[in-house]
């Protein structure tokens, strides 16, 4: 029976309640046809573990330790005596401090600039707070050089001296004054001697 057939017999709210029917028909129809999805095979998760590596301990593979009687022996060391040393080490300062002074003593005395060179070197020790604790025995300048003498009973003080001169060479008037400068000591008779070249000059007693 055709569609117009059917439409022919029924009435009109027939003809709305048949058509639901049909186009359900024809779904069911066309879905018979449609070829079936084969689903794929799931694929077996990659393992993420990583291999585990063996490695060797790197004091596995050094030599053995040298056993005591294996170790070079060493010969010792043989020193002075402390007063020994000391001694020693007296006559080496005293030969440096005699010559320093041999060779301060015998320049002729450049008047003007030994005069002005002095002056600075006593406003150096005045301002500076390290210094003023110095006992000091004399300031003076030749030619080609000045010399500062201070009282170091012992070897600390000359320690304390020498260190607080250095500061106040490179800090005093942005350190106009600082220039060649090196220490001879007479310890056994508590003396230190700090000696300055003058600029273009050097210390010829090392």
């Amino acid at each position: 029976m055709s569609l117009h057939a059917v439409k022919a017999k029924l009435p009109l709210w027939g003809g709305a309640l048949l058509l639901p029917i049909l186009a359900v028909g024809f779904y069911l129809d066309n879905q018979r046809h449609v070829p079936a999805i084969q689903p794929h095979p799931i694929m077996n998760p990659v393992s993420t573990s990583q291999p585990v590596i063996q490695t060797t301990r790197i004091r596995d593979q050094l030599p053995p330790a040298m056993t005591q009687k294996s170790s070079p022996e060493t010969a010792p060391v043989v020193g002075l005596e402390p007063e020994a040393a000391r001694q020693a080490v007296f006559r080496k300062e005293n030969n440096v401090y005699e010559k320093a002074a041999n060779l301060f003593e015998a320049e002729l005395i450049d008047t003007e600039w030994a005069s002005a060179y002095e002056a600075s070197l006593r406003d150096m020790f005045a301002s500076h707070n390290g210094l003023t604790r110095v006992s000091v025995n004399t300031i003076s300048c030749r030619t080609s050089m000045c010399r500062i003498e201070v009282f170091t009973p012992r070897d600390t003080d000359a320690d304390y001296f020498t260190a607080m001169f250095y500061n106040a060479l490179d800090n005093f008037r942005d350190g106009t004054l600082k220039e060649e400068a090196s220490i001879a000591r007479r310890m056994e008779v508590g003396m230190t001697s700090v000696y300055i070249a003058r600029k273009g000059h050097t210390l010829a007693f090392y």
